[in-house]
């Protein structure tokens, strides 16, 4: 059960960093899609409301139990996710801010190179996910998952 606890707090988490301002606007600033965050927290969001029932059905049933198992080890990779775009988020304003100044280091890899090489690998990153979200959307259904009210 307190898996589970640190499970409902894990996606807290990761809905507040992906709803961050600096995360969308670095989505907007670079003219990027952010459909993709929107889908991805959607997924997120759904999942979340059937925790509540999943915790208590996990006791007597093993599929249920092996599901919360799974979707833990989803939610963790999700977090790695936001956190390498909140990590590039960073790099960006601290590159912003040193190509301004009279000290200037040329980077190992330059900003455009690195906007590319970034925004193809999250794109592809971000639907990879949502697509994990959604099988695991499909098989809460299967087994009988439901909303729990008052469940955020």
């Amino acid at each position: 059960m307190a898996g589970q606890a640190l499970l409902g707090a894990a996606f807290g988490v990761l809905l507040d960093r992906l709803t961050s301002k600096e995360i969308i606007n670095f989505f907007r600033g670079r003219k990027h899609d952010d459909s993709l965050l929107k889908k991805l927290k959607l997924k997120l969001l759904g999942l979340n409301k059937v925790l509540n029932d999943a915790e208590d059905k996990q006791i007597t049933n093993q599929a249920v139990k092996d599901w919360l198992d799974e979707l833990k080890d989803a939610i963790y990779h999700a977090e790695d996710l936001v956190y390498e775009i909140a990590t590039a988020v960073l790099r960006c304003k601290v590159e912003a801010k040193y190509q301004s100044g009279p000290n200037q280091v040329p980077p190992l890899i330059s900003s455009s190179s690195f906007t590319i090489l970034f925004d193809d690998e999250i794109d592809s990153k971000l639907e990879r996910m949502i697509d994990i979200l959604e099988d695991f959307t499909k098989e809460k259904d299967v087994l009988g998952l439901k909303e729990v009210a008052g469940q955020n």
